[in-house]
């Protein structure tokens, strides 16, 4: 069997979303959430994760457009008046790139987060970014050094198809075409930095072979699913969503509670696990899919 990971990300951004995905883990087919450590429902997080041992809890690192955990006096190149980190995700890149008083300062600002995630005595499942920006080259050395560091070894690293995409009536645009080359190139970038690291230093480091949820983020509904799921690659997979997220679209005009986007419905849909069994996979946290995975390559390798 293969292993799959659903992935609710931005927990901890409200309590909306925070009641999404508890109700999405012990209802429904979520394993995992990515915890945003900056933002006003975070310590609720927390302390409902605290009660749910069963879901997987990362860190979701944040550079851009949200919250940080430090003030402007000590970070001022990255954030603004009002304490958010940069609103455009191209501009803020461009800035990361070629200023260097970002660097430094960059480092800070993530360890903080880092910092703030192991204090709160969760057990790491994984790390990830905020609009995957952990994969920026000036991001991605801060960001794995601390991975090292806090001995976080499970790492998103997002690849999805095209083809399989638009196959399963995905949202069709030009941007998210070109996302797609972008993140790809970056992904190949940072898989030969975790070889580099394997072989130098002896590091160990599991990522999903795909990764879905980029080309339809905001709207990862029940029917795309169902559509994407024979067409699935890979040994693991991960399929993020943004469950009660500002940015999912509503479920029609009249939602209700248990039901208040497409994202956070696709979840609850009472035949999705089966759907993934019958597809031959099997669904579980980042630590259940990297033991299903490293137990199945042990038995191939010794003929069992």
């Amino acid at each position: 069997m293969r292993g799959v990971i659903l992935n609710a990300d931005d927990f901890g951004y409200s309590s909306e979303i925070n009641r999404a995905v508890i109700r999405a883990h012990e209802i429904g087919a979520l394993t995992s959430a990515s915890l945003m450590v900056a933002e006003p429902a975070w310590h609720e997080a927390v302390e409902l994760a605290q009660s749910f041992p069963t879901l997987g809890v990362g860190l979701h690192v944040s550079v851009t457009h949200d919250r940080a955990v430090l003030g402007r006096e000590q970070i001022p190149e990255l954030v603004g008046p009002e304490g958010r980190l940069g609103i455009d995700p191209f501009k803020t890149g461009i800035k990361y790139a070629f200023d260097r008083r970002t660097s430094p300062q960059l480092y800070k600002e993530m360890e903080a987060q880092f910092k703030r995630f192991a204090e709160t005595g969760l057990p790491w499942s994984h790390a990830d970014g905020h609009q995957h920006f952990h994969l920026h080259p000036q991001v991605w050395r801060h960001f794995i050094d601390l991975c090292d560091a806090y001995g976080v070894h499970r790492i998103r690293l997002p690849h999805e198809e095209l083809r399989s995409h638009l196959r399963s009536g995905g949202d069709r645009s030009a941007a998210n075409a070109a996302a797609l080359l972008a993140f790809r190139a970056l992904r190949k970038k940072a898989i030969r930095d975790l070889q580099s690291r394997t072989r130098n230093h002896g590091k160990r480091y599991f990522y999903c072979d795909r990764v879905y949820g980029l080309m339809q983020t905001g709207n990862m509904n029940a029917h795309y699913l169902e559509q994407l799921i024979p067409r699935i690659a890979g040994a693991t997979c991960e399929i993020y969503f943004h469950p009660a997220s500002p940015h999912s679209r509503p479920l029609s005009e009249q939602t209700t509670d248990a039901y208040p986007d497409v994202e956070a419905h696709a979840l609850m849909t009472s035949d999705l696990r089966r759907r993934l069994f019958e597809a031959g996979m099997v669904t579980g946290n980042y630590a259940q899919v990297e033991s299903l995975q490293r137990s199945s390559v042990n038995s191939i390798t010794t003929g069992v």
